[in-house]
């Protein structure tokens, strides 16, 4: 039985996170849908199992890659410390005395950031059979691509520079000082607090979720055409820009926070 013509599609370029399995939970449970027949479940969508997969790249990596360090690094031993000797540069040169407190929160960020946004430039293809025809698919998409993500890193990063002021004013010293100089002007720090976490979620999201649109846009209109150019522009340079970009906002805010200080 051979082959019938093979035709190329694209999905929808505007399009949320497919599911791809549902957890069975009570119908009580919190953001639990219905699936019929008395049936309830937690939707699991591409995005949380691309985080996973990153999460179990990141243990063998570091698991693995740090288990025997010898005085005399092996190549990877060096790669690693590479790595280490950048990170600590970088946390070190905004944040100075303090750097060691932060440099582990700093480092797995910026980490999962990159590895998020380049994770399109993998080609990593999945197969399915629907109505009797093959459709090969990109089995990950790049959690960064999802608001619900930058949202969720933006939000850890608002917890870490909010307990370091409060940890070192206190709850009453860090409102005193938004009330400073006088108390009309609280409003104004306040939508300045909440504006952080949007600013560096909103600017990852659309980077990330644009540059995505525009791939599919060229893959409709040369779908014979591998792009690799382009590729390396809004996968690799563009995700590692703002990988730098969010996690260098965050140093910032956390210097804000240690500037009476530093």
């Amino acid at each position: 039985m051979g082959l019938g013509p093979i035709e190329f599609y694209h999905p929808p370029l505007v399009e949320g996170p497919r599911i791809m399995f549902y957890i069975p939970v009570p119908h009580k449970f919190s953001f639990a849908m219905d699936l019929g027949n008395n049936q309830y479940g937690l939707p699991v969508t591409i995005t949380v199992i691309t985080t996973w997969v990153i999460m179990a790249l990141f243990y063998l990596l570091f698991h693995f890659g740090l288990k025997k360090l010898q005085k005399n690094p092996s190549l990877i031993q060096t790669f690693y410390e590479m790595i280490h000797d950048g990170i600590d540069n970088l946390v070190g040169t905004s944040l100075g005395k303090y750097k060691d407190k932060y440099v582990v929160y700093i480092g797995t960020l910026i980490s999962f950031i990159l590895i998020s946004n380049i994770l399109p430039a993998i080609p990593i293809p999945g197969f399915r059979m629907e109505e009797g025809a093959l459709d090969i698919f990109p089995v990950l998409r790049s959690p960064t691509a999802d608001l619900n993500t930058t949202v969720g890193l933006a939000l850890i990063t608002m917890y870490v520079y909010l307990a370091s002021a409060i940890g070192r004013k206190g709850l009453k010293g860090y409102f005193g000082h938004m009330c400073e100089p006088t108390p009309l002007i609280f409003p104004i720090h306040l939508i300045g607090e909440f504006a952080k976490p949007t600013n560096i979620s909103m600017r990852l999201f659309g980077n990330i979720f644009a540059g995505g649109v525009i791939m599919g846009l060229v893959y409709t209109a040369f779908p014979w055409i591998l792009p690799v150019p382009l590729h390396m522009y809004f996968d690799l340079f563009v995700g590692l820009v703002q990988a730098y970009v969010f996690t260098m906002l965050t140093l910032v805010y956390i210097q804000q926070t240690l500037e009476d200080e530093h």
